[in-house]
């Protein structure tokens, strides 16, 4: 091999481990990036409390129509004020009355999180499992998962649009693939197989999502809707999540805000198990 094929080859290998670094560090920031947009979505600020009435209605497939009504109540705590506990207590109708659930989210990605739920037929306090937070919210297309403030645990961002446009907003469209060396915890507790998820980029607000569930080559379509600013803070009134096989529709629920304050302060005792058989 003469020198000037030594120096050639040189150049070539030299090039080619510039590409591979080069490529990789970019693929790193991307993701670097698109995790920190799901950060600020789940880490913006909230209020410290939450008290809420909502209304949850319940479609099947023929188009027959559930309502129920619940309160909720959510509290910030721990030294940093990012862990949360949050109640919900179901008022209406009779077949759910006095039913509960009761969330402690914990910041810390190696601690699971607490949680109970009260049946009154049982007269009993369940403490529900990881393995359950998969399972359907009550009867409604949300999972006990879903319904949790932070999910960014679970999921590793990329890209798949820098921009794509929803009901006239700009807005970030990632994919979340579950965590490495995680896979199994993230689908025993979402159901999920992965997930896409659209930010609002003025608000960073999550006003659109689909899931791929797991069990029953079921895929879920979100949309949140009546966005606006609530005592400062951006709050989406209406929550939808569908659930559809083969492109069919098969079930959704509409949650909705009929209220909400920040801010104001709760009793504590709300954020107890004894509490949850007693209501609101």
């Amino acid at each position: 091999m003469n020198i000037q094929m030594i120096k050639n080859k040189v150049g070539i290998t030299c090039l080619t481990g510039f590409m591979i670094v080069f490529f990789s560090s970019h693929s790193f920031a991307e993701q670097l990036a698109a995790n920190d947009i799901v950060y600020k979505a789940e880490e913006k600020y909230d209020g410290n409390t939450q008290i809420s009435d909502s209304s949850m209605l319940l479609i099947d497939a023929a188009g027959n129509k559930r309502l129920r009504k619940m309160k909720s109540f959510r509290q910030d705590f721990g030294d940093n004020m990012k862990d949360q506990k949050t109640v919900y207590f179901f008022e209406y109708p009779e077949d759910i009355k006095d039913t509960s659930y009761l969330n402690f989210d914990w910041q810390k990605e190696d601690l699971d999180d607490d949680s109970w739920l009260y049946l009154p037929a049982l007269k009993k306090v369940k403490r529900l499992a990881a393995s359950d937070k998969s399972d359907a919210f009550l009867g409604s297309d949300f999972t006990y998962t879903d319904i949790k403030t932070d999910k960014r645990q679970y999921w590793d961002y990329t890209f798949l649009k820098e921009s794509d446009v929803v009901d006239g907003h700009d807005c970030w469209l990632l994919e979340g693939l579950p965590k490495k060396g995680n896979e199994e915890k993230v689908r025993k507790e979402t159901g999920y197989s992965k997930v896409h998820l659209w930010v609002r980029k003025d608000n960073f607000v999550k006003v659109q999502g689909t899931f791929w569930v797991l069990k029953g080559k079921k895929i879920k379509y979100f949309k949140a809707t009546d966005i606006e600013e609530v005592d400062g803070i951006w709050t989406a009134k209406t929550n939808q999540m569908s659930t559809t096989k083969h492109g069919r529709v098969e079930h959704t629920t509409i949650l909705k805000m009929d209220s909400v304050v920040y801010d104001k302060e709760v009793d504590e005792s709300y954020f107890t198990p004894q509490k949850m058989k007693r209501g609101v």
